[in-house]
């Protein structure tokens, strides 16, 4: 993972365990945002073997830009977009020969925190990046274990039924970006600055 300060300054690299044991590593992540031509975004649950969180409702893709050329650039989506590249294909099976970084478009950045169980915690400086893509999915059910296209009607109604358990990061994704603004299309993005 990449290790960060607050401002986003990479301090080197950290271990995945490192970065989520006890107290955690402040480490750089991703969260990807993947609307359909219906504007529906796509989310999915997280498998139950998952160290962190396992079996809660997350956003389309998350995981972490590695220590690595081409995953570590600073304030924008070519680094991330890459490391989503990656995941997308390990984690649902889309077929993404054909992306490129530039494809994702960066949504906003946040820091946040939350302790799971066993000593695990998430503290990450979270890149959120969206896109449009009509795809097909073949999902890896290590990953993940079931997923959903979802209006915004349909997830405000989906995050109000307790009985399903939404991941932290979303939730904050939710209140932060999407609650105000869903896009009416692929050119619908917010400027970051």
């Amino acid at each position: 993972c990449i290790m960060v300060d607050s401002s986003d300054s990479i301090l080197g690299a950290v271990s995945k365990y490192s970065a989520h044991r006890d107290q955690g590593v402040l480490h750089r992540a991703f969260s990807v945002l993947m609307f359909n031509d219906e504007n529906k975004l796509l989310i999915q649950r997280r498998s139950d073997q998952k160290i962190t969180f396992p079996g809660v409702w997350a956003n389309s893709c998350c995981s972490h830009p590695l220590y690595v050329e081409g995953e570590k650039t600073t304030g924008d989506a070519h680094g991330v977009g890459n490391a989503a590249i990656r995941k997308l294909s390990q984690e649902l099976g889309i077929d993404t020969k054909s992306f490129v970084s530039e494809d994702f478009n960066l949504i906003g950045r946040f820091e946040y925190s939350s302790k799971a169980e066993l000593g695990w915690i998430e503290h990450e400086l979270d890149y959120v990046i969206g896109i449009h893509a009509n795809v097909r999915l073949n999902p890896n059910f290590n990953e993940i274990s079931d997923y959903k296209w979802l209006s915004k009607e349909e997830l405000f109604d989906f995050c109000s039924d307790e009985s399903n358990i939404i991941a932290p990061w979303f939730m904050a994704i939710i209140k932060l970006y999407l609650t105000n603004w869903w896009p009416k299309n692929s050119n619908d993005y917010p400027k970051y600055d």
